[in-house]
């Protein structure tokens, strides 16, 4: 905790003092770009769009008069993107010369398919296409025309994407199979500090409503981002972030409003930022609920959300540097349907009856408190910019019994969860020949829990990691690599004797042996608790070759990445019926070990864009719950154990330019995992998936889109988890946008599962008594100001 403070208060002590050292003028070496960005529809010109200078990973936004000016770029040639949300031009190549004035102007028209721009793989910003990592972006208009509650709702279709959920509360999304403490979730490039890597009934907070944008970096992301991303990560990226190099001139926003049938979705949510080129202000907030929602079966009981969250900030600029300090909350309350009939309610005062029916809901709450400070374009030698982060983080949650015949409600369970985390990273010169970024990251945790599901005893987390980021161009190709060195510290406290879970009580000294029959029970004892430390070293290398003059690309990558067991797998002891098991942890378990590869093609032109990538994880010393042969407490018991694991599969993302007003897309996903030496699938690993949508731009500002998403029968399952059928969905959406020089309007009607067909998601725990949502008709509009 000390480390990262120091850090924290150096590196924000260096923004404040050392910018005016390099203050900068025109260098004698490098020239200008500028240029106009007008409107095709109507020649308008357009404030706000984004100009993006690829090699160097610079950006500005047009103004009033929809001009952009970049100056002190180094002699040299260079791509350059501009676009606005779903107006985009293609890009263009530019000589800049020493001391000379290039203009280059840009004509955007609405397109269904835009480039992607991502901040996540590299530390700095640049596109999906010319990043090492397998990269997917939804920006702001793609998230109103989808708004959904969740994250694992909204993201559930992306290539290698799928849901994890128990009920629609508790979504979390998974990745090429990969889940729980395998898939870090991050906001603003920070991890979100909750627990919804925990347990199957625990969600992620973050409202989509209030995002810019989201990047999924398929495959390792350990470099950057710490162990807990060895099979991927997810970063919501909200609107101020966007604006740290270019703070606004005037008010900016995004207003959003949904409203769909079946579940009785209903939502909003308003965000701006404001600014006067020195000081930048932002504030928003957001609400959104739904009731029970339905299936073709009738509507699952207790499966209703409510969430509301607002945010504030301010920031100071200077031509070289920013700092900014920021306070969001989240709190939402969901249903955890089914859980009731699952909890063991021990006899209480006041409810001497054990058939009394109750119902379990989840309150939580995500407070964030969070200093940014950065320097950048310093032309100090190799090093271009620094970048600090201090975050706070509170989380806090209750699970809460609510009894049906009383109205009496009780607290079961509460969880806290406090996490500080530094992170300081010095980006290089994106002119040399070698480029890239290194840094420092810490974080200390301090994780209680108090109740009947109070499994892990009070624990504190150290971490600390030091980190190198790596590429360097030749003539043709271009090489990557790095490492990310990590070290992991539990210390828990004394686990409470009441932890025993009723093992000796006389209502529990019976369970259920494999055959179902009444097996004399003598009590497990719950496992050790002593401190624990993991040192690990992630490594990768990787290669892009472009060809076709730039409009394609092959990558391939290796990498080797560790994870440190989590705080569950290690000391976690008694009834979980958020994961439907029993759970014994075992201190003794070692960091995991991810061997594996990816090849990529891409392909960007003017008729064909996407991806296609073929991936192999061999994972030593894989952690998993492995079923004893017991029931507990109505629960499979297991045990964390550790055995080598493997991962293989594919994922796609291809959309062909038929004509002038069609565009034919295809995507899905594709993984095969399984124990080694058992030769057995892993369990809740999602089928195989496809999408396949068609866009109609009947005019300028429609587009229209039939959608068929498919999933097949999986049938390879872990233990008693029940095989699922596969099947096909038929949706259906229209969206109208109007576009003015500072403005855009969406409207969007979308249809989903028009056939009501009856489904169930695999990697669902409760999927065995609850189908997924029946049709549904959703209603959407998007401002957005520029």
């Amino acid at each position: 905790m000390k480390t990262i403070l120091r850090v924290t208060l150096l590196a924000f002590s260096i923004v404040l003092i050392v910018p005016a050292a390099f203050a900068q003028e025109q260098a004698p070496d490098s020239g200008r770009i500028e240029g106009t960005i007008t409107l095709e529809e109507d020649g308008s010109v357009l404030h706000g769009a984004r100009v993006l200078l690829i090699e160097l990973g610079r950006s500005v936004l047009s103004d009033l008069e929809g001009r952009y000016t970049f100056d002190n770029v180094p002699a040299g040639a260079y791509q350059v993107l501009a676009a606005r949300e779903h107006l985009q031009a293609n890009r263009a190549t530019v000589e800049v010369t020493a001391g000379a004035v290039v203009t280059q102007d840009f004509t955007l028209a609405f397109s269904a398919v835009h480039e992607e721009v991502t901040v996540t793989a590299t530390g700095r910003e640049t596109t999906a296409f010319d990043t090492f990592n397998s990269v997917q972006v939804m920006d702001s208009v793609d998230i109103a025309k989808n708004m959904a509650g969740t994250l694992g709702e909204l993201l559930q279709n992306e290539p290698g994407v799928a849901k994890r959920s128990f009920g629609p509360g508790s979504s979390r999304p998974i990745i090429r199979g990969f889940d729980n403490d395998r898939v870090l979730i991050m906001q603003d490039g920070v991890r979100s500090g909750d627990l919804s890597s925990q347990s199957g009934d625990h969600g992620v907070s973050i409202d989509p409503g209030g995002l810019q944008r989201v990047e999924i970096l398929r495959g390792p992301a350990t470099l950057l981002y710490g162990s807990n991303a060895i099979g991927g990560a997810v970063n919501t990226i909200t609107p101020q972030q966007q604006f740290y190099d270019n703070p606004p001139d005037e008010l900016r926003g995004q207003v959003n409003a949904d409203l769909g049938s079946t579940h009785d979705q209903a939502g909003g949510s308003a965000n701006f930022q404001y600014g006067n080129g020195r000081f930048m202000t932002w504030f928003g907030g957001g609400a959104r609920r739904t009731g029970e929602y339905g299936t073709p079966e009738g509507a699952v009981e207790n499966s209703q959300t409510e969430q509301v969250n607002g945010r504030f900030g301010l920031g100071y600029f200077t031509g070289s540097s920013h700092i900014s300090a920021s306070y969001q909350i989240e709190d939402g309350l969901y249903g955890i349907p089914f859980a009731g009939d699952l909890h063991g309610h021990h006899e209480e005062e006041g409810h001497d009856d054990h058939d009394d029916e109750f119902l379990i809901e989840l309150d939580q709450r995500r407070q964030v408190v969070r200093l940014d400070g950065g320097l950048h374009d310093l032309d100090a030698g190799l090093i271009d910019g620094v970048k600090a982060v201090f975050s706070y983080i509170d989380w806090n949650h209750k699970e809460i019994e609510n009894f049906v015949d009383t109205g009496e409600r009780e607290i079961g369970t509460e969880f806290s969860n406090k996490t500080t985390i530094g992170r300081l990273e010095v980006q290089q010169d994106p002119t040399s020949r070698l480029t890239g970024q290194f840094g420092l990251w810490g974080m200390h945790r301090d994780y209680k829990a108090e109740g009947e599901e109070a499994l892990s005893p009070p624990t504190i987390q150290d971490a600390f990691a030091s980190f190198v980021y790596e590429e360097l161009a030749f003539d043709g190709f271009s090489l990557q690599f790095g490492g990310r060195l990590e070290y992991n510290k539990y210390k828990p406290e004394e686990r409470p004797e009441e932890e025993g879970h009723g093992h000796e009580d006389d209502d529990h000294d019976l369970r259920l042996d494999a055959d179902g029959e009444d097996d004399e029970h003598h009590g497990e004892e719950a496992p050790e608790v002593r401190d624990r430390s993991f040192t690990g070293l992630s490594g990768s290398v990787g290669v892009r070759v472009p060809f076709n003059d730039d409009r394609w690309a092959l990558v391939a990558n290796l990498s080797s990445s560790h994870r440190a067991p989590s705080l569950e797998e290690l000391y976690n002891f008694g009834p979980h019926v958020g994961n439907l098991a029993f759970e014994i942890g075992n201190p003794d378990l070692e960091h995991e070990r991810s061997n594996g590869g990816e090849v990529s093609l891409r392909l960007n032109t003017g008729k064909l864009h996407g991806q296609a990538s073929f991936f192999y994880y061999d994972i030593q010393d894989f952690i998993f719950g492995a079923p004893t042969g017991e029931i507990v407490d109505g629960l499979t018991e297991i045990e964390y154990l550790q055995g080598d694991g493997r991962f293989i599969g594919s994922d796609l993302s291809l959309s062909f330019h038929a004509s002038p007003r069609w565009w034919v897309h295809l995507s899905g996903g594709v993984v095969d995992a399984k124990l080694k030496d058992a030769d057995e699938p892993l369990p809740r690993i999602p089928p195989l998936s496809a999408r396949l949508a068609v866009d109609w731009l009947p005019a300028n500002r429609w587009q229209i889109r039939p959608e068929l998403v498919f999933a097949s029968e999986q049938d390879k399952t872990f233990g008693e988890e029940t095989p699922s059928d596969g099947y096909t969905l038929l949706n259906l959406s229209a969206s109208y946008t109007l576009v003015t020089a500072k403005v855009m309007h969406i409207f969007t009607l979308r249809a989903t599962n028009l056939t009501d067909k009856l489904y169930r998601n695999h990697t669902s725990f409760i999927k065995d008594v609850a189908p997924e949502l029946g049709r549904r008709v959703l209603v959407t509009y998007a401002l957005r100001l520029f």
